[in-house]
């Protein structure tokens, strides 16, 4: 809701369009191709928390592929957020702590008041229970798997909604998107739940969870459309850990059509969407498009 009001207060009302999705409204930003010749429609899905019309978004990269004929279609990613499976139990153990920490000052006040009374009798002071709260299960997992499925449902419906517009246009279907929101499409056209695209960009993609970012290599594999994979050293931990092993799984499955690049330059938005543009050009020329 509030994601949806900042896009609103953020540009003109004609500049954007919406459709319904269970009941709720989605706000989108479609943008047509500047030539002559229409190339396809390129959907374009940012990473979780990332505002569409925002310098972090994809909208500099939209302008940058509208010049060489593609209507952009600018979706957001959803909103369902990644739950630390630890942190109800490092809650529990910080109450009990503060619990402990209490009995010790009232223990403390009656040795106080023992003390003045007679200084022979009083007994010592109990110290507190010191609880080491293993953190480390926070490398392990940290997204709930009621909400990875309900965020990979709500992607499906997204994507599933906006295909039907697209059929407005002639040319291919592109997906490019980037961060935990290619992770998820990854895993969702490796096991076929929606309609295959022409080709997939995927931008720096990961997980914030160990369980799942090990198999992401595994479903960028397995995935049955031509695959542009790119990275850069600006990637953050989760991502910069499967880049190779990106690249090994899809030399394993004699994977067609895959290529990986590194987006080198500065990590500014402008200059590096228009690097962004220029690979996804290269590779789909490449392919004869």
């Amino acid at each position: 809701m509030l994601k949806r009001l900042d896009i609103q207060r953020g540009v003109f009302s004609d500049a954007y369009q919406s459709f319904t999705i269970d009941d709720q409204q989605v706000i989108y930003i479609l943008k047509e191709n500047t030539t002559a010749i229409t190339r396809g429609v390129a959907v374009m899905v940012a990473d979780t928390g990332i505002p569409i019309a925002g310098q972090e978004g994809f909208t500099a990269l939209a302008d940058e592929l509208n010049k060489i004929g593609w209507v952009t279609i600018l979706l957001p990613a959803p909103e369902t957020g990644f739950i630390p499976a630890i942190a109800q139990d490092a809650t529990n153990t910080e109450d009990e702590t503060a619990e402990a920490a209490a009995d010790v000052a009232d223990v403390a006040d009656v040795a106080d008041v023992a003390d003045v009374a007679d200084d022979d009798t009083a007994a010592p002071i109990p110290s507190a229970p010191v609880e080491d709260v293993d953190i480390s299960k926070s490398a392990v997992t940290t997204i709930d798997d009621q909400a990875f499925l309900q965020h990979e449902q709500q992607l499906i419906s997204l994507l599933q909604a906006v295909l039907e517009k697209s059929q407005e246009y002639p040319g291919f279907f592109l997906v490019i998107s980037k961060g935990t929101s290619a992770a998820w499409l990854s895993k969702i056209y490796a096991e076929k739940q929606l309609d295959i695209p022409d080709a997939f960009v995927a931008i720096s993609p990961y997980w914030p969870d160990r369980k799942h970012n090990m198999r992401l290599p595994e479903w960028i594999a397995n995935t049955p459309m031509p695959v542009l994979d790119l990275y850069s050293g600006w990637d953050n931990g989760w991502a910069q850990k499967t880049v190779a092993l990106r690249e090994i799984a899809a030399i394993k499955a004699l994977k067609l059509q895959y290529r990986q690049r590194e987006l080198l330059g500065f990590n500014m938005h402008l200059q590096q969407n228009a690097y962004i543009g220029k690979e996804i050009y290269g590779w789909i020329s490449h392919m004869g498009w």
